[in-house]
């Protein structure tokens, strides 16, 4: 009788500590929602999403000076310098920052508003979401970094950043780990762009502004997905050969593409494609998505066009 009524208060403790897991995520998404619909924060990720935009402008504009043998970093720390040595460039680098980090608190509680059938596509959808957001805060601490005085130069960085890896114990596993991510968050970049998947981010929208909107989001992420693609190749190159001088960021990359056949024409393709990558980031802060995203399948979709339900 002792030992029935042990298992009886064994199973009702693991059922209250089971509820509380429960009503705790319940609260954490639904302050997660109460905070993506907050008008502050929305407003402070559309003008981070606008941050963001002029400095994929700023790289498009310098690698296509580089392509015209002008001298300049066509990555983020050039694109940062030129706004911190313009009038008011101090200023504009604060309040970009503070609006990145806006954007990194709005993506993170994206996290909270997918829904699917598919507990898998849930689980992928929010932690890329949470990946996002920790990219935005990068930038915002970067920006930050440059309104404070401070200057970097991305290819240098990725160098020194190489051979302290090469030169600890296992580090050049760990190199051959970060060409690796960034390649594959440069895949991730070229399907959104050839798929449209992107057009998840936004309202919707139909006629002449829906095919412009798509079409900037199209050339956009492939061109700048491209670009990372080559960047993770070059650590890799790094990695497999322990040559720190190979990794060299994204400017590197669009240093590569100069060095190819054609390539001054190629650079100002993809810097082009940077340059559109910017005004499609205009354009979802313009039209950014509010409420849930209810994530399908292509069999899903089809299902859906024939009247069943998902729940079938």
């Amino acid at each position: 009788m002792s030992g029935t009524t042990d298992a009886r208060d064994v199973e009702t403790m693991a059922e209250r500590m089971a509820h509380r897991r429960r009503e705790a995520r319940r609260q954490i998404k639904e302050a997660a929602r109460r905070a993506n619909d907050d008008p502050k924060v929305r407003i402070a990720a559309r003008a981070g999403l606008i941050a963001n935009g002029v400095i994929h402008i700023l790289i498009g504009g310098i690698a296509i000076g580089i392509a015209q043998g002008i001298q300049g970093k066509a990555d983020q720390s050039g694109a940062l310098t030129a706004v911190a040595v313009s009038p008011g460039g101090v200023i504009l680098l604060w309040a970009a920052a503070a609006a990145l980090f806006g954007l990194a608190v709005l993506q993170a509680t994206e996290a909270a508003q997918v829904l699917s059938v598919h507990r898998k596509l849930v689980i992928l959808r929010r932690f890329t979401n949470v990946a996002k957001a920790v990219g935005y805060a990068g930038i915002g601490l970067v920006t930050a970094f440059y309104a404070l005085g401070g200057r970097s130069s991305g290819s240098e960085t990725s160098q020194t950043l190489s051979a302290d890896l090469l030169n600890t114990p296992g580090g050049v596993f760990v190199l051959a780990a970060v060409g690796l991510l960034v390649g594959i968050v440069g895949g991730t970049l070229v399907f959104r762009g050839l798929s449209r998947n992107f057009r998840e981010e936004l309202e919707p929208l139909s006629g002449a502004r829906s095919h412009v909107v798509v079409t900037l989001g199209l050339v956009g992420h492939t061109a700048k997905g491209l670009a990372l693609v080559i960047s993770g190749v070059l650590f890799l190159f790094a990695a497999a050969f322990t040559d720190p001088d190979a990794a060299r960021g994204v400017d590197g990359a669009l240093r590569i593409v100069a060095m190819l056949p054609f390539g001054g024409a190629l650079l100002i393709v993809v810097a082009s494609g940077f340059i559109a990558y910017g005004f499609y980031l205009f354009a979802r802060a313009r039209f950014l998505r509010k409420g849930p995203l209810v994530v399908e399948t292509r069999r899903d979709r089809k299902r859906l066009q024939h009247g069943e339900s998902l729940d079938d």
